[in-house]
């Protein structure tokens, strides 16, 4: 199994009153995609990351092996989510992938 971690700073913007809104919409659009992507086991998004952390929204992925997830990059559902849902808001996106 290989897992993705992603972590996204939102950008000085979204600090306001859409705040919630955009967060919420980032854990929606990904966690709708569970069983939509082929080889995707699972993936939960939190966004109530403490004022301690070094980001802002955290994407966790378990994927069947390394072509699914990259394969991914190039899944229409995913890049809609990430164009719709995080492009617009994100400042800084750090990721870490692994074999568990």
């Amino acid at each position: 199994m290989f897992k993705q971690v992603i972590i996204w700073t939102l950008q000085d913007k979204c600090f306001g009153p859409n705040l919630e809104v955009i967060k919420g919409n980032i854990k929606k659009r990904f966690e709708e995609l569970n069983g939509n992507i082929p080889g995707l086991n699972h993936i939960e998004v939190h966004s109530d990351c403490m004022s301690s952390s070094n980001g802002d929204v955290i994407l966790m992925a378990d994927f069947d092996d390394e072509a699914s997830l990259k394969s991914k990059d190039s899944n229409e559902l995913w890049n809609t989510a990430l164009n719709e849902a995080v492009i617009p808001f994100i400042d800084e996106t750090r990721h870490v992938e692994y074999s568990a």
